[in-house]
């Protein structure tokens, strides 16, 4: 087929546009005019010939409507990644309003499927014990959270109307990135590991191998099979395990710091203000420390039972995250 592909450029993004076209899929990609095209098609090695750029603000409509016009299917994984409040704008702009844009019109056209990438967030915090493709879409705690959660009901409600929507939920993901891209859970341990400290408290983290994600949005993109819902969480890995992979893996020691998980989300709420005036790591923030205190790990079993798949050993992708 011939593929829209929105944030192909990006840490997810590069991973699934390979993917599809390993899968033999010719794909439009939607370039950012900031970025380098060359750049990022490069990573696609000798599938590169398979690959239209298409230059263009997904904000703008027209954009939009000139990236979808004349292909088969979508796989929208454009959006504004963080868990601090310090571009919530953008993020209603990006991950809300362009998404309802983009997904109204190509269900308008016809395209079959279109491939929603949503998020673990979008579900948390969940009244369910363990989160399922079918839980309920969460108030959202944080911009993110928010933006993300609009965008969850948006689509729910085309799938309601008969759309091919397919939605993924991907939750943390980590491995190794394309051309040394770097994803947001990534970024956000590097103050730890280059601090030498982090806390220990109770809790964890859900984690998915980046490359597992990119197979599952590969294998959902067959026609004429309706709307569909995709955890990908992954394992939940407690956090002072987290932190013995990351010593082991960075050659750094790293101390720990005894904190009750109330003390920890207070200081994810004082990251949370001071990020308003001044820059602070995108990977802690109150969201990130309740996801770290509060994680509710995740049923994939449709996932895998549908689309044939099996998920690779969580602990290598944490290792190749942060491997020298």
């Amino acid at each position: 087929m011939r593929i829209a592909v929105t944030g192909g450029t990006g840490y997810l993004g590069a991973h699934t546009t390979r993917a599809l076209l390993d899968d033999g899929h010719r794909i439009r990609l939607l370039v950012h005019p900031n970025e380098s095209a060359t750049e990022i098609v490069s990573l696609f090695g000798d599938a590169a010939d398979r690959v239209e750029v298409r230059s263009g603000d997904i904000r703008d409509p027209e954009v939009v409507a000139a990236l979808l016009d004349g292909c088969d299917a979508v796989l929208h994984a454009a959006g504004v990644v963080g868990t601090d409040n310090s571009r919530e704008a953008l993020m209603w702009e990006v991950n809300t309003a362009a998404t309802a844009t983009l997904l109204t019109r190509a269900a308008l056209l016809g395209l079959d499927p279109i491939v929603h990438v949503a998020s673990y967030s979008a579900l948390f915090p969940s009244p369910d014990p363990v989160i399922g493709p079918d839980s309920p879409t969460a108030p959202g705690r944080s911009a993110y959270g928010r933006t993300k959660a609009a965008a969850d009901r948006i689509a729910r409600a085309l799938q309601d109307a008969g759309a091919p929507v397919v939605i993924t939920y991907p939750s943390s993901v980590v491995g190794p990135g394309l051309g040394g891209m770097r994803g947001v859970t990534a970024t956000g341990w590097a103050p730890m590991v280059a601090a030498g400290a982090a806390p220990r408290l109770r809790g964890g983290m859900q984690m998915i191998d980046v490359r597992d994600v990119a197979a599952v949005h590969a294998a959902a993109m067959r026609p004429g099979r309706g709307p569909r819902r995709y955890m990908c969480g992954g394992e939940l890995i407690g956090f002072n395990e987290l932190v013995d992979i990351l010593e082991r893996a960075s050659g750094h020691r790293i101390r720990r710091i005894p904190m009750a998980p109330s003390m920890f989300r207070g200081a994810g709420r004082v990251a949370d203000l001071i990020g308003t005036v001044l820059p602070v790591s995108a990977g802690f923030s109150y969201e990130a420390a309740w996801l770290l205190t509060a994680a509710t790990p995740t049923d994939d079993s449709r996932t895998l039972s549908e689309l044939g798949l099996t998920w690779r050993p969580v602990r290598d992708a944490l290792t190749a995250s942060v491997t020298p």
